[in-house]
Order: C-alpha cells, then sequence, then structure tokens
C-alpha cells in the first residue's frame, strides 16, 4: 500500500506508513506565483494501491486532497482518510440560500468516482457521511485519549464535557479505565442568572481532564476551565481530538488555569500528544 500525504497532514502520514512497515510516498507541492497550488505525486502509483491522508481545516487543505484524488486516477484501488474534515458542522440549511457545506465538500471529493472508500476521525456531525458516494466510516480516537490519561498516571481524575453534547465523549473516554465522568450543565437561577456547574460528580480537590472533540477559539474550554476552579478543582487539563487553536485560543485557554492541553494529531501542533496513526493503520489493514 502507498501512503500519499497531503499538504498538511505529512507527520501524520509518515507515522500510519510506518505502523504499516512502509514509508510515505514523495509528493511535491508548491505554488504558483498567482497563489495557485500544485501538487505532485513523485512515486510510481499505477495499478498500486493507495491511501491519501489530508486533512481539512483549511481550503488549501481540500485543494490540496482534491488534486491528490485526480493524481492518483490510475490506482488500482484508493482509499481517502481525512482526518479531520472540516465544514462539518453545517449539515442542513439554516437560512434560506445558504450552501450545505459538508454536502458540498463530499461531493466534491467523491464526484470523480476515483475513491473507493473513506475514513473520517471523530466527526463532528457523523450526519454528514451520508453525503458521500462511497462507503465512509467515522474512527473514534477517544479511547486513546483515555489511555494517554492512564499512562500519565494522574492522581483521581474526572473526565468533564463542557456540554451535554460532550456526554458520549467524555463517556469514552472514561468508561474503559474506570474514570469518573460528568458533563457541566447551566441552570437558570434568575432572568439574568445563570449557575454553570457539573451535573452530578463533584470535583473539589481533583485533577479534572476536560474532553471535547474540537477546540477552535477556545472560548467555551476556558469557561467551563475557569468554572472548574471556582468550585475548587486542582489541576486542569485540557483534551481534544481536533485541536484547531485559532486566534488566540491557547492564551485564552492557558490564562484560565489550564495546567497542560493535549491534542491528538488529526491535526498537527505543539500539544499533538496522542497519535492516531495506529488506529488509523490497523483500520487500513482490516
Amino acid at each position: 500500500m502507498k501512503i500519499i500525504p497531503g499538504v498538511t497532514t505529512q507527520v501524520l502520514a509518515d507515522r500510519i506508513a510506518s505502523e504499516l512497515g512502509t514509508r510515505a510516498s514523495l509528493c511535491e507541492f508548491k505554488r504558483f506565483p498567482d497563489g495557485e497550488l500544485y501538487t505532485r505525486v513523485v512515486d510510481e502509483i499505477k495499478g498500486e494501491e493507495v491511501t491519501i491522508v489530508q486533512s481539512l481545516m483549511a481550503d488549501t487543505g481540500l485543494i490540496s486532497l482534491l488534486q491528490l484524488i485526480d493524481a492518483v486516477e490510475e490506482a488500482h484501488k484508493t482509499t481517502v482518510v481525512i482526518p479531520y474534515l472540516g465544514y462539518a458542522r453545517q449539515d442542513k440549511r439554516f437560512k434560506p440560500g445558504e450552501a450545505i457545506s459538508s454536502r458540498a465538500i463530499a461531493r466534491g471529493i467523491s464526484f470523480a468516482g476515483i475513491v473507493d472508500r473513506i475514513y473520517v476521525v471523530n466527526v463532528h456531525n457523523p450526519a454528514v457521511l451520508r453525503y458521500f458516494d462511497v462507503d465512509a466510516k467515522d474512527l473514534n480516537a477517544a479511547p486513546l485519549i483515555g489511555d494517554y490519561i492512564a499512562q500519565r498516571a494522574i492522581q483521581d481524575p474526572v473526565i468533564i464535557g463542557p456540554d451535554e453534547g460532550a456526554r458520549e465523549l467524555a463517556k469514552a473516554v472514561a468508561e474503559p479505565h474506570g474514570f469518573n465522568f460528568d458533563v457541566l450543565e447551566k441552570k437558570r437561577i434568575s432572568g439574568d442568572q445563570v449557575q454553570i456547574k457539573p451535573k452530578e460528580v463533584s470535583v473539589a480537590g481533583r485533577n479534572v481532564i476536560i474532553v471535547d472533540d474540537i477546540i477552535s477559539t477556545g472560548g467555551t474550554i476556558a469557561e467551563a476551565a475557569a468554572l472548574l476552579k471556582a468550585h475548587d478543582a486542582n489541576d486542569i487539563y485540557v483534551t481534544c481530538i481536533h485541536g484547531l487553536f485559532a486566534q488566540n485560543a491557547t492564551l485564552r485557554i492557558l490564562n484560565a488555569g489550564v495546567t497542560e492541553i493535549i491534542a491528538t494529531d488529526t491535526i498537527q501542533s505543539i500539544f499533538s500528544e496522542i497519535s492516531v496513526a495506529k488506529m488509523i493503520a490497523d483500520e487500513l489493514s482490516t
């Protein structure tokens, strides 16, 4: 199997290749003077089985992926791994005339009949997978976060989701290791006063691991961390699967009293302490 790295996902592609006992194929990426992206797969791929690895956290990632799909059209079988599927948060029209962005992206990736299967990692809304015209599977990296926490031997941890929508994620992180988990809930006290606190578990004197699927600007996470500090939590760790860390997210989170930020390498950053490479390699091997 040839592992083809996208322009923004080269480290993860190399790790996946290593797990499979091979190497990532050499690709050439550059920009023309007018800003257009040039992409070339240097390795011979005619008649081969290939897997393209490319996250979509910006428009460049999408263009790179589309070009790579076109470049490997002579492959025998083509798999696309999208560790972070951007645009997945809009799966319907909220206002007349809006594009259903996730559908537009899915159609663009699968329309040409080149791609045979697609894998994504913890897509924000699994319903968007129905827009792909080929088999698409969502891989769950949450247990990897639980494994990492267990290896760190953090004393008496409690896993906290920042809202009810993160309950299943917190559960998937916590349950394999018997950690307590909970989510934050908002309770209206009066017309202008809202109380936010853990729904069931006390965090006083305990180490807290906040888990979320995506951290973008960090506002929700910073608010959650400050609240947990006010409830006498001990050390607070922030973990996520997809770390976008847009704008001043890092400072916002750290200034809220967070001890450490931990992310996977679906999007490469200095916080990418957990690799999804083996999980993806194992799936590709089946």
